[in-house]
């Protein structure tokens, strides 16, 4: 059968051209998904149908490719926020999750939290910035304490 008589019923699809600098853009569009603000941004968007664009079908099919490029080692070591990888993890899991930041107090909330998980991994990793005593210092202050004063006449 020649091959060249056939008829195609669908056109073949044209290739997508993909921009270069796709791996930059992708980088920070997720790392953009560890801030509340930016969040809350995209939960108050809506798309031509009027639904949020956090709880479109296309978008999280999107948030999806995004989970399953970037949770990879090879490329979560250029994350430099790790919360954009949780907050990810969220916004495809969790519908009540992406409903919560269209409101101003939800998105405080989650920007304080997030403050305090930074606080507290810096205080773990760094310490709280007070000076610590050497115990040898310690021991010579309580000797100097305890000595006896000896009486001096004048």
């Amino acid at each position: 059968m020649d091959t060249t008589d056939m008829k195609v019923d669908q056109p073949a699809k044209e290739p997508v051209d993909l921009p270069e600098n796709r791996f930059a853009l992708e980088l920070e569009f997720v790392q953009s998904l560890a801030s509340p603000a930016y969040l809350h941004y995209l939960a108050t968007n809506t798309t031509s149908e009027g639904q949020s664009l956090l709880l479109c079908p296309k978008f999280k099919r999107f948030l999806k490719y995004l989970q399953s490029t970037w949770s990879k080692p090879e490329y979560s070591r250029f994350i430099t926020y790790p919360h954009s990888l949780y907050f990810l993890d969220l916004l495809i899991q969790n519908d009540s999750f992406c409903r919560e930041l269209a409101q101003v107090s939800f998105r405080n909330f989650c920007h304080q939290q997030q403050y305090y998980a930074w606080q507290n991994r810096f205080a773990t990793l760094f310490g709280t910035g007070e000076p610590k005593k050497d115990l040898a210092l310690v021991t010579e202050d309580n000797d100097e304490a305890n000595a006896p004063v000896e009486a001096t006449s004048s």
